[in-house]
């Protein structure tokens, strides 16, 4: 016989139902399935956990969510629904559950709240009255570990209590904590000189005493020594400040990717007034620095907080702060140029073959993301060129090397042509203009609404050769098209945010911009690109 488990019914197998020939159903708790995949095992252990809520049983054990059952009573057509069908209200008991009859020994006896809050005390009271003879037997030798550990505790509850940029008297907690480290040092002589000028005046037959009274002046001198690290550890400089840049080129390029303390200085001041959000404990320069050092290096946050001395929520608020901000600051300067601009700057190479036509030059490029759990966001993601889940960019450089259009991310499922004619490049063509890309660009129709043409390698689809004339025209554009690639292995390379495996959160809407979200990636994207036109540009111009 079966009963079931949801308390207060009493339905049993074989019993019938109200309605007429209607039989009583009864389903098992799921199971979780570890052996299908990683999104099965995921929404077993979710399906399982939501009906053990839905029970709600203080006696429940393994043995009884495996014998137990649960009637169709407990469920609106009478029947749990599949597995996989997680949006279904069936998916989940939800009447008649009973939830009423059970105890609730918070409602039932008031009294355990006060009782349990009234042996916390009693508990913290002995352990105040243990520290508090402690202390007192560690002072009774009478050397100075007195003054030393009360200026500790006075110091400790000074940093506790004003956690402001300033003090109430004016000073800065760098000039405190230089007066309290040179208090410690001193403390720390006058430690030193007791210890060898005033021996302790016990008993000499009292060995035992005499022991214990040298493990803990041993003990409060390794106290003090720590406390004494900490102190000093917090008055070092900072890390990455204007300083540690100002002298080295060599640094800047490293951490930030810019070529110059100059350069990376001027871009702090045009972005930095507009950031609202900062910490207590650095400076902007260091927030700012921080936000290059994850584009450029790809550090973990966790290794920023160690590096910064912050706490890992910190590093990432602070990071969104920036990037919101350097996307709105530096999005300007990657612009479509002027066409007049373009033929008084156009480089040699490109004169060469195609003469002042040339507008842009286009190229895809991937990124790596995390797999999705959706399943569609998942086949959508999907890039069969890369194996794995990506997001696509379409970038567009123009003869000088200098990026003047990036599209939003797609897909990686996308292909290039469709991504080209929806993501809003071709409404910036003007008549006459000259758009290179690659084979996989058949966008020559898309073109000619716009009065452009294209330049793309010829294809050799059903030709045993290619003839002379489509051999020069090949090869002339495969010399100047490689900027493009040029322009993108750079990208990478001065900032590896790009090479990893991006988390899934960077692909979700953070905030809203008029009709629509923008997404981390995409700042992220354009923030890069950006920083890439204020470096030295990669085509040669004689």
């Amino acid at each position: 016989m079966v009963l079931c488990i949801i308390v207060g019914c009493g339905n049993k197998s074989g019993k019938s139902s109200q309605k007429k020939d209607s039989v009583v159903k009864f389903s098992r708790v799921p199971k979780i399935v570890k052996n299908e995949g990683e999104v099965i095992e995921e929404l077993t252990t979710r399906r399982r956990r939501a009906w053990i809520s839905a029970i709600s049983r203080d006696d429940l054990t393994d043995d009884k969510l495996e014998n137990e059952r649960v009637c169709s009573r407990h469920f609106v057509s009478g029947q749990a629904a599949k597995q996989w069908d997680q949006f279904d209200i069936h998916w989940v008991p939800t009447l008649h559950l009973g939830h009423t009859k059970r105890p609730h020994h918070h409602l039932i006896d008031p009294q355990l709240n006060a009782d349990r809050a009234e042996r916390q005390k009693r508990r913290q009271e002995i352990i105040d009255r243990e520290i508090s003879e402690k202390v007192k037997k560690l002072n009774e030798p009478g050397d100075t570990i007195e003054s030393i550990f009360s200026e500790v505790e006075h110091t400790c509850a000074t940093q506790e209590t004003d956690e402001s940029d300033e003090l109430q008297d004016g000073r800065s907690e760098d000039e405190e904590m230089g007066e309290l480290e040179e208090e410690m040092d001193v403390a720390g002589e006058k430690l030193v000189e007791d210890t060898e000028k005033k021996p302790v005046l016990v008993d000499r037959d009292s060995q035992t005493l005499v022991s214990a009274l040298t493990q803990e002046t041993v003990d409060v001198a390794t106290q003090t020594t720590e406390f004494d690290y900490l102190f000093c550890s917090a008055t070092k400089t900072q890390p990455f400040t204007e300083d540690y840049f100002k002298d080295s080129d060599d640094r800047t390029r490293f951490y930030t990717g810019l070529p110059d303390f100059h350069l990376l200085t001027t871009t702090f001041e045009f972005v930095s007034p507009y950031v609202t959000r900062r910490t207590k404990t650095l400076s902007l320069f260091q927030e700012f620095v921080m936000v290059l050092i994850k584009l450029r290096l790809n550090v973990p946050n966790q290794d920023l907080a160690y590096r910064f001395e912050v706490s890992l929520s910190t590093v990432s608020r602070v990071f969104k702060a920036w990037m919101e901000v350097l996307d709105v600051r530096l999005s300007p300067i990657i612009s479509w140029p002027e066409r007049e601009e373009l033929w008084r700057t156009m480089p040699r190479c490109f004169q060469y073959s195609f003469g002042k036509a040339t507008t842009i030059i286009i190229d895809c490029f991937e990124i790596y993301i995390d797999r999705p759990s959706n399943l569609l966001a998942r086949a959508q993601t999907y890039s069969h060129y890369k194996s794995h889940n990506t997001v696509k960019v379409l970038i567009g450089i123009t003869p000088q090397g200098s990026v003047c259009f990036v599209s939003k991310a797609w897909g990686g499922r996308t292909s290039d042509k469709y991504l080209t004619e929806h993501c809003g490049m071709l409404k910036n063509l003007k008549p006459g203009d000259l758009v290179m890309a690659d084979r996989g660009f058949t966008i020559e129709e898309n073109l000619s609404l716009y009065q452009a043409k294209l330049a793309i390698p010829a294809f050799t689809k059903g030709k045993s050769q290619l003839d002379p004339v489509s051999v020069e025209k090949t090869r002339g554009i495969a010399n100047v098209r490689i900027h493009v690639e040029r322009v993108i292995g750079l990208l990478r390379q001065k900032y590896s945010v790009l090479q990893s495996t991006l988390p899934i959160d960077y692909l979700l809407c953070s905030d809203k911009e008029g009709n629509g979200c923008c997404p981390m990636v995409d700042r992220l994207i354009r923030v890069c690109c950006a920083l890439i036109n204020l470096c030295p540009s990669v085509v040669p111009f004689d």
